[in-house]
């Protein structure tokens, strides 16, 4: 538990974000299953990867994936289409997330996959084996989950036979799917796509020694929030670049101050603020459906900007996530006065009568973004969070990185 606070609300510093966990979990799916002489440079410290480093390397066949949602699909497809046997379980919650949907893609490729308490939930048993289709096409436009999309593009050139793939070009997250693919592409694999179907080429033309990962534009939106918040500020974020992998980065104007101002650098990106406040601008609709895991860090700035009421889309993953976010969200808001609820398809946020109160108590609810989406509050007053740890599953330093710019956080 820790108390944070910020004496100035002076922010000042260059900040060098984590390695995107996103990109460092599917390169290191495929080095492992395609091109193990590829030289990874500054892979995420994130606990995700740390263990998805570990299991592929020690080859273990009993995992325990803990918390990692991500690395359990990418996991379950792997050992379905690689000879072994293999038992995949995680924490409570984990079993409590879906994972039908991918079993029954994989079942129709021949996958031998076996639940081992509640059908339809982790843990689960898998006998892996080469997987084989003499279907033209794999109709995945059911499937809604990019991490189901990405751990069966991931197998793609494994799986015997000719084929495309069929998605749903209005899912929620295709972003990550895009991020996939240019993944593949990165590592040498051809990818075509036409409106709703991809073909994946069989043959790898790798060129390159090594690739490099890029920071997470994800963990530097807590930094604009913080910026909003912040007087006179001035952040650096060496490594960030316009032409990133990651898309995230299509959200920054979602909300802004006509005080706020991004500078490019040759190797990086730079937020400006004076102290002066600048009228906020708010788009009339917020769409997260390509990137909800922004909508907690968002949703809760937006009531701090002043904002009376704001409406939002693209909600409706946030409760498959580490936590019911949906939930956690709107307990959070409920504290400072705010209030999330659904309105037909639109999240509508009311912050008539937002105030947050000195030493107010956040819970972390075992979810690092719900943890991080809160800490910016305490350039208003000080806050207490319940559990500062959870942070390791995406950004390990995200709390030495706030006492570099000025927050002071005492362990309680």
């Amino acid at each position: 538990m820790i108390r944070i606070s910020h004496p100035t609300r002076e922010i000042k510093g260059v900040i060098n974000l984590p390695a995107s966990k996103s990109i460092s979990n599917r390169m290191l799916m495929l080095k492992h299953m395609y091109e193990p002489s590829l030289k990874l440079e500054n892979l995420s410290a994130a606990n995700d990867t740390i263990l998805l480093t570990q299991i592929l390397k020690e080859n273990i066949h009993n995992i325990d994936v803990q918390d990692a949602g991500t690395v359990f699909r990418f996991l379950v497809a792997y050992c379905a289409s690689t000879s072994g046997a293999w038992t995949i379980r995680g924490t409570k919650r984990l079993h409590q997330r879906p994972i039908s949907k991918l079993v029954d893609a994989l079942r129709l490729l021949g996958a031998d996959i076996e639940y081992l308490d509640k059908e339809n939930y982790a843990p689960l048993k898998i006998v892996g084996k080469k997987l084989v289709t003499n279907q033209e096409i794999i109709d995945l436009s059911q499937v809604e989950s990019s991490q189901f999309i990405t751990a069966l593009l991931l197998i793609a050139p494994k799986i015997e036979g000719n084929f495309e793939i069929k998605i749903n070009p209005k899912m929620q997250s295709l972003s990550y799917v895009s991020l996939t693919i240019s993944a593949m592409r990165r590592t040498g694999f051809s990818i075509s796509r036409k409106g709703s179907y991809f073909t994946v080429g069989k043959q790898q033309k790798f060129d390159g020694e090594y690739f490099k990962i890029e920071p997470d534009w994800t963990s530097f939106y807590y930094w604009l929030s913080i910026a909003h918040l912040g007087n006179n500020v001035d952040l650096e974020f060496p490594g960030i670049k316009q032409n990133s992998m990651s898309k995230d980065r299509k959200k920054l104007f979602d909300v802004g101050a006509d005080n706020l101002q991004f500078e490019n650098l040759k190797d990086g990106f730079k937020i400006l603020k004076n102290k002066k406040e600048g009228s906020i601008e708010l788009s009339e609709h917020l769409s997260y459906n390509q990137y909800p895991d922004l909508a907690p860090t968002i949703a809760t700035l937006i009531p701090a900007l002043g904002v009376k009421r704001a409406y939002l889309t693209g909600l409706e993953s946030l409760k498959y996530k580490e936590c019911d976010r949906e939930f956690a969200l709107n307990e959070q808001l409920k504290l400072v006065g705010a209030n999330l609820t659904l309105q037909g398809k639109k999240w509508v946020l009311e912050c008539d009568t937002y105030t947050l109160k000195k030493d107010t108590f956040f819970k972390s609810y075992e979810d690092h973004r719900m943890a991080m989406c809160v800490a910016p509050l305490a350039l208003i007053d000080p806050i207490i969070i319940e559990d500062e740890t959870v942070v390791k599953k995406s950004y390990p330093k995200f709390w030495t990185d706030l006492e570099s710019v000025g927050f002071e956080i005492e362990y309680l």
